[in-house]
Parts: C-alpha cells; structure tokens; sequence
C-alpha cells in the first residue's frame, strides 16, 4: 500500500482531468472520515461475544462490519459540508468520534472504564428521522432526486444491508449463488416480510424436529440425567506391524481451560492381544485417582505412533492408507451435559450399536438417496482449498490427499444418515408449509430453516473438531480453508442433544434479529441479481450514483471452494425455488476474481508461473469489473472501494486495476476493522485495517497511465 501510493504522487497531472476534478463538487468522504472511531466501532461490534446478527445467519467469509459499510456509503453520498455531529449521530455513535477513540486508548492502556463505553454498539442504535431526513435532503440537493447505491460484488450483504437501512435505493450483484441465497434473506425478507416470518418459521422447525426425531432417535442413545453435548472420534489406521486400527491424536486433552486448573483427559488402554483400545477418563493432578501427566499424542508433524507397538508411523503411510479407503473413524469420548456441569466418559455398548446400526440404515437408504439426489454424490474438485492428489507439493491436510473425493465424504455414516433424513423430511415438509403460509411466506419459511440445516451442518461434519481449552464444538469453518482433523465431533440432532433445534433456533434468532435493526422508515427493497460484477447488463449506463464495493482480496478467500460445502445442500432444498442459482453441479469457479493457482497448474510446471497466470486473471477481471462499474456510474458519480491485505502483489493489482478501467484516486482511509480475537483476519492482515480508497472517474482520453492523487490520509 504505501509503495503505491508513494508511487501516485509523483505521477503526471492531467489537464483534462484537472478540470473535471475542480467541477465535481467535494463529497465528505473526500474530505474528512472520522476513522478512528469507525475502527472502534468495528472491533466494539465483533469482540463482545455475540457477532451482529447478518453475521450469525449464515457462515459468509471476510464481511465487512457494518460500522464500516455504513460510513462508506453515508459518506460517499453526503457533500463535504455536512454536519460532522450528525454524520456521527447517523453512523450510530453514542458518543463524539473523539470520546471513542479516548475511551478506546484508555482502555488498552488497561485501565479499567467504569462502565465500558456506556452506550449501544453502533449499529444497534436507533437512527433519528431527523438526522436521517437531512442527510436525505443533502444528498438530494447534490444529487438530485434519483439516487442509487449499488455493491456489484455483495458477498453476505453488509454493505446493501446499510445502503437499504439508511433508505437509499439499493443494487446487490453477486457471482456466487450461495452468497445470493445469503443475500436473500438478509436484505430481502427482513423488509418484505418483517419480524413475524421468525414467527411461523419457529413453528415450522418444531414440526421438522418432531418429524426426524422419530427416525432418527434410535440412533442417538438418551444417558440418564445427561444430555449428550458431543460425540469425539479419532482417525485410525491400520497398524503398519500388527494391522490392528490404532488411532491418530495430537492431544488427548478433553478440557484444558485457560486459567483454570483442571485438565481432563482421555487415557489410552490397550489390549495388544485383542487388537483393541479404549480410554479411561482422568484428571491431571497428584490426587487420588489422577495422572501426573498427560498422555503422549499419537500423531504429531504428520506422523503417527502405534498404540500397539509405540513405532513410528510414516506420513506417506498414512496418506496412502486416507486414499486407499482404509482410515477409518473411533468414537473414544462423550462431552456430556449434567446438572452439575459439563462431564466426559468413554463411550457405552448402546453409543457403539448405534453406529453399526446407523451405518446399515445409510446402507439400505443410500442407492434410493443418491438416485434421488438426496444426498450430495458430486466429486470434490481440485483447489488451492481442497488439494490435489497428484501433487507432490504441500497440502498433505486438504480434502483429496486425505480420500474425501466427494462432498459426501465430509460427513461419516451416522452424520450423512442425519442429513440425508434432514433433506428428505424438509422436501416433505415444504408444500404443508406453503398451503399454511402462501407461496412466498411459506418459501421464505423453507429457506430460514435450509439455513439451520447448513448451520448444523457446518457443525457436524468430519471437519468439526471439539475445542478442549473452551469445552465445546468448533466449526468447519473456524478458519478460511478445510483444515482437515485428526479428531473431530459430532453433535447429535434430536434426543440425546439438541443440535437441531440449535442450529434452526440460532439461524431464526438471528434472522430476526436483522428484522429487527433500526433502519429509515424510507426503506425500499434491495434488487439482487446474480452475475459477474464484469457485466451489469440490467443496469443503464450513468444510472447509479454511488458504487460501493469490498472485492475479493486477491487470494485470500477461495470463496467458490468453500461455499460449494453449502451449494451442495442448498441445491437440495433450495434449487427448486431457485433454479437459475442451483441448476449447475457445483458453484461456478471459472470467472471467480480471485488469485486461485490451482487453476493454472495444468498450463505450468511450476508453481510460480501458475501462480503469476493467476494473478493475471485477478487483475484483469478486477480491471474489467471497475470498467463496469465506471459505465454505470454517473460522470459525476463515486467509486468507494473497501480492501484488506497485506501483500504489496493485491495491492499493487487493485490500484493498476483502478486505472486502467479509467479512474483516479481522491481519498483514502485505514480503518482497524480487525481484533487479535479474529485469529484467520490477524494472521492474513498484518494492520487489521481495512482501507477505503476513493474514487473518481477519469475523463475519456486522459491515457490509461494517469494517476491523479488529489488526496491521502495515512
């Protein structure tokens, strides 16, 4: 960032563009962005425990805060004499930009604030009809009366979430359908349908949950005075020497909280005659009945340990066995909940022949499920994110140099039996829910509770893991890629837990809860479309005012790798609804902008190449998409774009990207959006700060090397 920008200033002015420069009249953006504070609120709204709610609805990944996506849009329409108070008052601040920033440093200093901050995150506060009413009227008075927002690369939505809750006309474009499903429902029904759609969607996941309980239930053993929180497997392989299945750990540890005491683990027996092995459940301590130690792991830097005969086994071992079919799955230990809290105890006779059984009832089912399309058969593709087999370079842990070679795989006998039952029971559903509620109701009611599905999903799949220093689950995606795990959780749908019914509980409540944000009474539906930013066809040539835009950050989301682990599900209870979404065999990848060298490997022997071929195709799609953009902006329009990365490459190929389809750079902002707490965003990100860079469109003629900097704030 800095050597580009560097770089700017001392680019040539031109005439021509000079002089369309001193016509424009200045907007805020252009001129002042209380950034400090906005990165106060950003990290305010993501670090108190609770994310917002458009990001609980549904797994998206790198969402701007909507702290953020407000102020870009605000200030991009707002002209540069508009009150600052009120723009404050308007991005939702309960105190002058000033006071939060103070309060902020007083608090990483580690003084304690009596109090905290005093007042409502900013997005949750109410916005003054006054306040708004003028902003309206300034914006009017510069614009004009037809003013419109648009985000042609909308990803989950937070930025047409702002636009709409601030009562501009907005425009949401986006390339990947799951994105749009997601899109849907955030800035769609939450103003077509109100609050009351949580309402009948609550009812309706009653009657689902009462429905697979009924199937499902013998497959989940109740425990008496306990509830089962998780069931935690180990990977196995056959012994190399004995050809008995010997698990791969890298810590037996089942709770390890940080600043407590106690550390409960499983500890291995061993029966070396039987072949067999088991744990026994122990604390760590010098007391009766504890161990002073934790037991050594089985598996550590790609290697295992025989239980069995203590050697080492081979990485390459181990790999050959995961693609040959041959890793199998252990359950050694239950999270349980009691009224005296959280226990942990090996498995029982009745959670083994659950199993078993649960495995023989997939058997029966599976040919009528894969030939009905009830359950996802479509071959996983080679990615940056999902491996390639025959690759000898890194990625040992991806998806398909493990043996996962269909999206199938991603889920063990009993956990595709549940969603299998899961697709089947919801289809069946559908057409009671639509007679009670209308089609459009009653289809809106459907796709909250596919959300809970992919919810659950995401939670119970062989990629979940459990979490010993916090004591719970974790998710697919507590990280931007398909770490694959060694140990892993799965939590049970009805009876013996409740993970159905969290998951559908957790995806209404937050539903309804962006229902709920406060937002102008001026609010008009937001038009989605789904397509490629690089062609807009829908939308006339100088119709919008303002574009507003957080582009794929060059590679660090794969975003079509990932969400096809939801395209899959999504396309068995949603395609039907949206066809023109769900009609493909996975999520289009081939004109994603984004940097993803997988796709160029075949055309290069070396990785490097490959990956330049990649960055290539990034920068010309992005040149592309902002020629777009600059076509169905007005003359006198703005380009506010939001990017995040670390690599001098990404920059680099969005500012080339920016001038080369005709634009010039008057502004730019960092604002810290990002906390330590978001592990994925500080290691990706050195600053945590997303920039926001401003721009204006460039006169035809004024050469594609020109770089007019009118403005830098660093």
């Amino acid at each position: 960032m800095t050597r580009a920008v560097t770089q700017a200033k001392h680019a040539p002015e031109s005439k021509a563009g000079s002089k369309q420069g001193d016509k424009l009249p200045r907007l805020l953006i252009e001129e002042w962005l209380p950034a400090a504070a906005i990165g106060v609120e950003c990290i305010r709204e993501r670090s108190t425990g609770q994310q917002p709610p458009d990001k609980r609805l549904h797994v998206w990944w790198a969402r701007r805060p909507l702290c953020a996506s407000r102020a870009a849009v605000l200030a991009s329409l707002l002209p540069a004499d508009f009150p600052r108070d009120t723009f404050e008052r308007l991005l939702g601040f309960g105190h002058s930009s000033q006071e939060l920033v103070r309060i902020r440093q007083l608090m990483d200093t580690g003084y304690r604030v009596e109090g905290g901050f005093n007042c409502n995150r900013a997005f949750k506060t109410n916005l003054s009809s006054k306040h708004l009413d003028a902003a309206h009227a300034a914006a009017r008075k510069l614009w004009g009366g037809d003013i419109a927002v648009i985000d042609p690369m909308a990803g989950g939505g937070s930025i047409p979430l702002e636009s709409a809750r601030l009562g501009f006309k907005t425009f949401a474009n986006e390339y990947n359908p799951v994105a749009c499903s997601v899109l849907e429902a955030t800035v769609d029904y939450p103003l077509r349908f109100g609050p009351v759609l949580a309402v009948k969607a609550r009812k309706w996941a009653k009657v689902w949950l009462e429905r697979i309980e009924k199937r499902l239930a013998k497959f989940y053993p109740e425990h008496r005075f306990a509830t089962v929180h998780a069931y935690i497997f180990a990977r196995t392989v056959p012994c190399p020497d004995t050809g008995f299945d010997t698990p791969l750990v890298p810590d037996w540890h089942l709770l390890k909280r940080k600043g407590e005491d106690r550390r409960v683990v499983a500890v291995p027996v061993v029966d070396e005659k039987k072949g067999t092995w088991w744990v026994q459940i122990k604390e760590v301590g010098r007391g009766a009945g504890q161990i002073r130690e934790t037991p050594a792991p089985s598996y550590g830097g790609g290697k295992g340990i025989s239980l069995f005969t203590q050697r080492p086994i081979p990485a390459e071992y181990i790999k050959a066995m995961a693609q040959q079919g041959k890793m199998k799955n252990a359950l050694y230990a239950l999270a349980i909940k009691t009224p005296q809290g959280l226990k942990f105890q090996p498995p029982e006779e009745a959670d083994e022949n659950a199993l078993v059984a649960a495995e023989k009832e997939l058997s029966k089912l599976r040919p009528t499920w894969e030939k009905g399309n009830t359950i996802p058969t479509e071959r996983i593709p080679v990615g940056d994110k999902t491996g390639d087999p025959e690759s000898k370079s890194r990625g040992n842990d991806l998806p398909l140099k493990r043996g996962q070679n269909h999206w199938s795989d991603m889920f063990t006998s009993r956990q595709l039996l549940c969603f299998g039952t899961l697709v089947e029971e919801l289809n069946r559903l559908r057409p009671e829910i639509v007679e009670a509620e209308g089609d459009e109701s009653g289809e809106s009611v459907v796709h909250l509770l596919a959300f809970g599905l992919d919810k659950f999903a995401n939670w119970n799949a062989v990629l979940s893991s459990w979490n010993a220093p916090w004591g719970s689950a974790r998710s697919v995606f507590d990280r931007h890629d398909y770490a694959y795990k060694l140990t892993f959780c799965e939590m049970a749908p009805c009876r013996a837990g409740v993970g159905l019914s969290w998951a559908t509980d957790n995806s209404i409540e937050a539903w309804e809860e962006v229902a709920r944000l406060p937002a102008a009474e001026s609010q008009t539906l937001v038009e989605i479309s789904q397509g490629s930013a690089t062609s807009l066809a829908h939308i006339a040539s100088g119709a919008v005012t303002a574009v507003v835009v957080d582009p794929p950050y060059d590679d660090n989301v794969q975003y079509s790798e990932l969400a096809d682990f939801f395209y899959v599900w999504l396309k068995r209870t949603q395609g039907h609804r949206r066809p023109e979404w769900f009609s493909t065999y996975l999520c289009d990848h081939g004109q994603e902008a984004v940097v993803n060298t997988s796709r160029f490997k075949a055309k290069h022997l070396k990785t490097k190449d490959a990956k330049a071929e990649a960055r290539k195709f990034y920068r010309n799609l992005m040149t592309d998409t902002f020629a777009e953009c600059r076509r169905i902006l007005r003359d006198d329009g703005v380009l506010t774009v939001m990017f995040t990365h670390k690599k001098q490459e990404a920059w680099e190929a969005l500012f080339a990207s920016l001038i080369r389809a005709g634009f010039k750079i008057t502004a730019t902002w960092p604002v810290k959006t990002e906390g330590w707490h978001s592990l994925h965003q500080a290691k990706k990100n050195a600053a945590q700060s997303t920039v926001i860079l401003v721009a204006r469109k460039r006169p035809s003629g004024a050469g594609v090397g020109y770089f007019d900097l009118v403005l830098c704030h660093s």
